[in-house]
């Protein structure tokens, strides 16, 4: 998975190797985010194709993907999150 000999390996502290895993978790799940959307994109081009002028489906009108919704979510928070440390003045 990580593309690792064994002498890199053990070479590894624990923090070294959690920090590995993680990128490789982490592009991964990159991958496949992109795949999906790009699936997305794709049906609806395909479904435009079809579709009366003036009724163009959005892909986004073909479904939300959980990650999409966890964006949000984090964008407001980390948004208040930071207007709260400038109003306390912790933010310098």
């Amino acid at each position: 998975m990580l593309g690792l000999n064994e002498t890199e390996l053990y070479d590894f502290t624990f923090r070294q190797f959690s920090n590995a895993v993680a990128g490789r978790w982490e592009t991964f799940e990159h991958e496949q985010r992109v795949s999906w959307e790009r699936t997305r994109w794709q049906t609806a081009l395909l479904l435009n194709a079809h579709t009366k002028k003036g009724h163009q489906i959005k892909p986004k009108d073909l479904g939300n993907f959980p990650w999409e919704k966890e964006q949000k979510k984090k964008g407001i928070n980390a948004g208040w999150a930071q207007l709260k440390a400038i109003a306390n003045g912790t933010v310098r």
